[in-house]
């Protein structure tokens, strides 16, 4: 007992150390406002879509009055065998919108070469038929702002970056357990900016992840990286980096958020945290291995010492002659119970400072009223997802996938 006690305070203070540095980094990473008055770089939007009849329209006008020349930019949509209307709205938004095109994702690629990555292989298909020398992918259930383009430009013709990852936000919650995801996903992309300042690459988000054409074509695009359904964006970007190391760069910018919206239900919630942990067995870099594997420990080294402690109370009411002596039994109790409390307090301390740093670049200071519901439910969280991301299958749009 002793001996675990002594494992819990050793990845508490692991948890402290880690989340303080990456709230340093984040914070060591300078913000922008910054708009180039000229651009001159050509620029594809791709954005794979599967039965997004409701939200596709919004995204493509919100691109469509972009602050960025008419000239430069092109939309290239991937119908990944939409069951509803996307095709047909994407075809009648032609005749208003410049530079759109659409294509069926079954007209590019031979079936038999689609297996279960159906996004990698639309996003491939968008850029071998793309006329921009830079990439932007986003997801068709996004919003995007005016000067996102050029936000993204400017960073792009300023320092030349074969790679950039920009920030994404979720908004229109309705209820604590959705403010809980934004407030999460706050955090995750301060961790994605800290992770690649640190020269972690394996963190992006393919809602708003920017990338040169050729370095795609230079590092054969997902070729050897697509045996998972996901991944499109975090294994890329480990890719891309391994060929260009001083190449990657987070796009601190206001101006570039995308936004997108949070799951409505648990269930999706869940199917999404699957999604998103199935990476993790793919994640070539050891480093992020290894502190996910102590994150999670730490988290269930917490759901331990608390079961633990309720246990033996609980035994101790119920066989009172099964126990040792008394005041053993409380000393023992209470240094469990004492671990229990030290471990929440260090949790929710470096917790809180991190994600309000988080959520103030996101303007959503808000978020932080709903931090002691988020708190408890990231404590639940952790543990169960990643026990079971790994091991059951999850469901994406409309498939089911491993």
């Amino acid at each position: 007992m002793l001996i675990f006690l002594v494992i819990s305070f050793i990845l508490t203070i692991f948890y402290v150390g880690i989340m303080l540095t990456y709230k340093n980094e984040w914070n060591e990473i300078a913000e922008t406002n910054e708009l180039a008055k000229d651009v001159k770089t050509s620029i594809t939007i791709i954005v794979p879509a599967r039965n997004e009849a409701k939200n596709i329209a919004n995204l493509l006008n919100d691109i469509a009055a972009q602050n960025y020349p008419n000239h430069l930019f092109e939309i290239i949509v991937i119908d990944d065998h939409s069951e509803d209307e996307t095709f047909e709205i994407v075809s009648n938004l032609k005749s208003e919108i410049l530079n759109l095109r659409i294509y069926k994702l079954q007209d590019l690629i031979n079936e038999d070469d689609i297996k279960s990555v159906y996004k990698k292989r639309a996003i491939e298909a968008a850029v071998n038929n793309a006329k921009g020398e830079l990439i932007i992918t986003t997801d068709a259930d996004c919003r995007v702002q005016k000067n996102w383009l050029r936000s993204v430009a400017t960073l792009y013709e300023n320092e030349q970056p074969k790679l950039i990852a920009a920030p994404v936000c979720f908004q229109n919650e309705h209820g604590y357990f959705q403010k809980f995801q934004s407030l999460d996903f706050c955090g995750m992309q301060a961790i994605t900016a800290a992770s690649l300042n640190m020269e972690i690459f394996n963190m992006a988000n393919g809602a708003n992840l920017a990338y040169q054409k050729q370095a795609f074509l230079d590092v054969n695009g997902y070729q050897n990286i697509d045996e998972k359904a996901s991944g499109d964006d975090m294994l890329l970007v480990y890719k891309i980096a391994q060929k260009f190391p001083e190449n990657i760069r987070f796009l601190k910018d206001k101006n570039a958020v995308v936004y997108t919206h949070p799951t409505a239900t648990v269930s999706e919630f869940l199917q999404q945290r699957f999604r998103w942990t199935s990476k993790s067995t793919s994640y070539q870099d050891k480093r992020i291995t290894w502190i996910l594997g102590l994150v999670y420990l730490f988290v269930l080294s917490i759901w331990i010492n608390a079961f633990y402690f309720f246990g033996r109370l609980l035994y101790t009411s119920i066989f009172p002659d099964h126990t040792m002596n008394g005041l053993m039994e409380f000393l023992n109790s209470m240094l469990f119970f004492i671990m229990l409390i030290f471990q929440v307090f260090c949790k929710s301390v470096i917790d809180y400072f991190f994600l309000k740093s988080a959520s103030a670049f996101f303007n959503r200071n808000d978020l932080m009223k709903s931090f002691a519901i988020s708190e408890m439910l990231h404590i639940w969280y952790i543990p169960f997802v990643g026990t079971f991301g790994n091991v059951l299958s999850y469901k994406w749009k409309g498939r089911k996938l491993k």
